[in-house]
């Protein structure tokens, strides 16, 4: 067999002198292809192509979304993992094997014997391979699986009725390890794809299963309404809710272990004209740090943060729709602010991570502690710092408010579109314009953007007509590289893995104080806190697009909806103002 070394100097790819400085200071125990990948002086597609030539044999590089799952699990896992070795085709009586070292005779003898199928070797990555692998068998192959085993059951089941009726519950009990399996691979199987929901949908004519990962939904599996019942109900029980109770709605916790750590989820239950939905958020308490320098803030944001929440008394808002990480933003504050000379106290609905040192309230109205009320009973326990999870009606606003003006530093979230909308929100919750210019130090719009794909990533040209819309003011220049993903095997065709946050932070001047006190317009209001230094959440998505993070169009669709209705809200001031000069 020749040598790769001088396969890849007669190819032209690497000269003689690089080869040997390459060999020289090779690690012993690394492969000499591996240890030029590593270099850099050899691309993977470089070096596939000349192990291809060394063995003999084609180079494939394996696409997971490719290869029939049915064909790849015809070589067991434990054997396809030990091996470096999967099928991925099969043309008549000949299955293409890939494998990291197509001359191991002894594999290809066995993966005959097992499959019955002549082997034609194909050399592919150990990486490629080992992702094919792990993709097959994970935990929703194994979920898809579990369903066929249930319909076996169910069937035996049948079977064993119609023989002897006293042998049902015995059946019943055999059909249970079946739901079991099925429910722990759905929560398993969103822990490993990264997912932040869960969704059991009882469509027709089959449960639509979706996972929720970087903001998006993606259908995973369907589930035959036959099962749907008892997956819920193991669901249910699970989570300690009623599974007697299904025309009203439920809430429940549970916690799964996966892979040595502790994944909680908060179970919510509605019910539907075809059944119960179900939504499980996912609580990885073990993979989240709250830190403020860890949540994505700029240096000049993070800066703008810490000094409105070192102030000794006062009101911060975190505003932004559902799922954009404002409780993260809301923990990452209390743990700076968590000190022992403190006394921390939050109310929550629910409590979903646990923090040390800071005593934690879960809301119920049942039991007469609703926000409003929680905030009352918290008032007499002395604390310095209070964390409402979110004001939704006007008690609660109104306490929220005293409490902030009576010596208290008050965190919360709103539901407005920007920054300055807090005020406004405030406004028509019934809290007067005078006790929010006292008490505001400051509020927090967010959004989440996904991230480009590191490993697919590629420069763009501006797409121009997206950059007018974001910055019309041109202060970008229009020759600027951006980035988007091509799609690839590791983020799965989408081009975008992982997510990062934006921030618009309006600080509380002594000019914008005298504003809010005077009632003037969500305009005016705007303008004065971009003189006083606010970023627009559309301004710093673009600063991350820039930068590389994410894409333009990532920026425009995530955003564009705030600058239209900023605009909107702004030009209709503007009328309003000139209707009142005219008149």
């Amino acid at each position: 067999m020749r040598r790769l070394g001088d396969i890849l100097v007669e190819q032209g790819v690497l000269t003689a002198d690089q080869m040997e400085s390459a060999f020289s200071g090779k690690p012993r125990e690394m492969m000499l292809g591996d240890w030029l990948v590593r270099q850099k002086l050899l691309s993977v597609a470089e070096l596939g192509h000349a192990l291809a030539e060394q063995f003999e044999v084609p180079y494939i590089d394996i696409d997971p979304a490719n290869v029939n799952p049915q064909i790849a699990r015809l070589v067991p896992e434990d054997f396809a993992r030990s091996h470096q070795a999967a099928a991925i085709d099969i043309c008549g009586k000949t299955m293409t094997l890939a494998m990291v070292a197509p001359d191991d005779i002894e594999t290809i003898a066995e993966v005959e014997l097992m499959t019955g199928y002549q082997i034609q070797p194909a050399v592919a990555m150990a990486e490629d391979v080992s992702a094919l692998v792990g993709r097959i068998y994970d935990d929703r192959a194994v979920a898809r699986q579990t369903i066929v085993d249930m319909k076996l059951v169910e069937l035996q089941q049948t079977a064993l009725e119609d023989d002897d009726p006293t042998n049902a519950i015995l059946a019943a009990e055999q059909e249970d390890a079946p739901v079991v399996r099925l429910v722990q691979a759905i929560l398993s199987g969103a822990v490993d794809a990264g997912a932040s929901d869960v969704h059991l949908e009882p469509l027709k004519p089959e449960m639509r299963v979706r996972y929720r990962v970087d903001g998006e939904l993606q259908q995973v599996m369907t589930i035959p309404n036959h099962i749907e019942n008892s997956v819920i109900s193991r669901i249910k029980v699970m989570a300690d809710m009623d599974t007697t109770e299904n025309r009203r709605p439920q809430d429940g916790h549970l916690n799964v272990f996966d892979g040595g750590k502790r994944v909680g989820f908060r179970v919510s239950g509605i019910p539907t004209v075809d059944g119960q939905k179900l939504v499980l958020r996912l609580l990885d308490e073990g993979g989240k740090t709250f830190q403020l320098e860890n949540i994505g803030l700029t240096p000049r944001d993070h800066a703008t943060l810490r000094e409105i929440i070192d102030k000794p008394h006062g009101m911060f808002v975190v505003t932004g729709p559902t799922g954009s990480g404002k409780s993260t933003t809301l923990y990452a504050a209390l743990q700076y602010l968590n000190r022992d000379d403190r006394n921390i106290v939050t109310v929550e609905d629910p409590v979903e991570f646990r923090l040390a040192g800071i005593n934690q309230v879960q809301s119920d109205n049942e039991f007469g502690m609703g926000f409003a009320n929680a905030l009352k009973f918290i008032m007499r326990q002395d604390p310095d710092v209070i964390m409402v999870g979110e004001i939704r009606d006007s008690e609660t606003a109104t306490t929220a408010i005293q409490a902030a003006l009576t010596g208290h530093l008050m965190i919360s979230t709103l539901h407005t579109n920007d920054a300055v909308g807090a005020v406004q929100r405030l406004s028509d919750l019934g809290v007067d314009n005078f006790k929010i210019a006292g008490s505001l130090l400051g509020s927090v719009a967010q959004r989440l953007l996904r991230c480009v794909c590191e490993n697919c990533k590629r420069a763009v040209p501006a797409n121009e007509k997206l950059l007018d819309a974001i910055d019309p003011d041109g202060t970008v220049d229009r020759n600027s590289k951006f980035y988007k993903g091509d799609g690839c095997k590791k983020c799965l065709g989408s081009g975008f893995a992982g997510r990062i946050p934006i921030f618009e932070i309006m600080p509380i001047t002594p000019e914008i104080t005298m504003a809010i006190e005077a009632g003037v317009p969500h305009s005016k209001l705007h303008d004065l806190a971009i003189d006083a230094g606010m970023v627009e959440l559309p301004r710093a998505g673009l600063e991350q697009a820039l930068a590389g993070r994410t894409s333009i169009e990532e920026v425009y669709f995530k955003t564009s909806g705030d600058r239209r209705s900023s605009e909107s809200s702004r030009n209709a001031a503007k009328r309003r103002d000139s209707d009142t000069d005219a008149a």
